[in-house]
């Protein structure tokens, strides 16, 4: 395999979202199958209240997005409205130079050189003197009158004025408001992504307790208060174990190593052994066992198999990746002999698998049963284990061309 470092980070993310997604809250040697239906009934408790987090969010969200909506259409009429005010205090302004213009029509004043006293022009034009005041107290009236409309006008436009100065300062707040519910929108966005991932999560991790509670329920026939390690101790044994295939050769061994991938180089440590081998060649269970685990189509790694293994008294489990199909289910009972799937791991084929630069097997082992009790990265490579001390393995760059022979 081509990638280790992704390949681990990779089986941590299979363990997180298979069967510990969180920290147990018992011993890992104690834990029972009671212990293991309360995890999945914990993860379906927080699957349930994840999807009511979920909703509400999504609620919160409509909620403001109508506020904002509702905010646009205010501005929009705060708009309208000021246009409507410009237009009122134009045609105000207009009616008071019209008024001014009909005073001096009617009302043609003109004063004396020295300012002494004033005339209406059209009063000399009375018949007798009674027609005298009586034209000029129509002019006293009208010239009252029309000033009485011009500082009406005057009143009415500086009232609008002020209405233009409210309206402005409240588009100002309400454009305020609308960038802060904008703001929480996106904050609410946020939240709710984040809740649709640990969703995913969750479901993962609901999904393989149930199958693991039904492996330890109905296949190891565990009962509910026996520990899980002694149940599991039922697999069928097995005195040795054989190279995953028949033919093929050793393209990376374990350890440290330098290698190019996808036009670099790369230096990383290996933790398992690379078989090169024809691309849908088959890949055999190591020895007798049970499938644990399956992942299919990871990014790096591609699809995978974990097997329990327990060999002279020993646990152990097998892992096989890049495979380019697969073969077994969950729970069955495999023998050495058993094909679990075909060589993967060609880029123009398995896409999807980003650590591989050919067909080959990446194959690895720990020294423990990988189940619901490992949790974390660390104990996985804590309790690595090289191939070659339980496999006869030829040496890097060797050929072979069966599973038993000795090298």
């Amino acid at each position: 395999m081509k990638r280790v470092k992704k390949v681990f980070s990779l089986v941590l993310v299979f363990i997180f979202l298979t069967v510990n997604f969180y920290v147990p809250n018992v011993d890992a040697a104690s834990k029972t199958l009671r212990q293991l239906k309360a995890e999945l009934s914990d993860a379906e408790t927080r699957y349930n209240n994840n999807k009511a987090e979920k909703e509400l969010t999504q609620k919160q969200i409509q909620e403001k997005r109508a506020n904002v909506s509702a905010i646009n259409k205010e501005i929009d009429t705060i708009q309208q409205n000021l246009i409507d005010l410009e237009n009122e205090i134009a045609e105000l302004e207009e009616s008071i130079v019209k008024k001014e213009e009909e005073i001096k029509r009617i009302m043609n004043y003109y004063q004396v050189s020295n300012g002494e006293s004033a005339y209406l022009e059209y009063a000399f034009d009375a018949a007798d003197f009674t027609d005298f005041i009586y034209r000029m107290a129509i002019a006293e009236q009208l010239s009252k009158y029309n000033d009485q409309l011009v500082d009406q006008y005057n009143t009415m436009i500086d009232e609008d004025k002020n209405k233009k100065v409210e309206l402005q300062n409240k588009t100002v707040a309400l454009n305020k408001k609308q960038s802060e519910l904008e703001s929480e929108i996106v904050s609410l966005g946020s939240r709710l992504a984040e809740s649709m991932d640990v969703s995913v999560s969750i479901e993962e991790e609901i999904k393989s307790l149930k199958e693991l509670v039904n492996v330890y329920e109905n296949v190891y026939h565990c009962s509910l208060d026996e520990d899980l390690d002694s149940c599991t101790n039922q697999l069928p044994p097995g005195t040795a174990f054989y190279r995953p295939v028949v033919a093929g050769y050793i393209s990376s061994d374990y350890g440290y190593r330098t290698y190019r991938l996808n036009g670099r180089t790369v230096s990383d440590y290996h933790y398992g052994i690379d078989f090169a081998a024809s691309h849908g060649s088959n890949v055999y269970a190591t020895a007798n066992g049970r499938v644990a685990f399956i992942t299919r189509k990871s990014s790096c790694g591609g699809n995978m198999v974990y097997i329990h293994h327990t060999v002279n008294g020993k646990q152990y489990t097998s892992g096989y990746f890049h495979l380019a199909t697969i073969n077994v289910s969950v729970g069955d009972t495999v023998t050495y002999d058993t094909v679990i799937g075909t060589v993967g791991g060609s880029p123009s084929i398995e896409t999807w698998d980003g650590c591989s630069s050919g067909s080959h097997l990446h194959f690895q082992m720990s020294t423990t049963h990988i189940e619901a009790k490992e949790g974390f990265y660390s104990s996985f490579t804590a309790r690595r284990l090289n191939p070659r001390d339980v496999v006869n393995i030829p040496s890097l760059g060797t050929s072979f061309t069966s599973r038993t022979v000795k090298y």
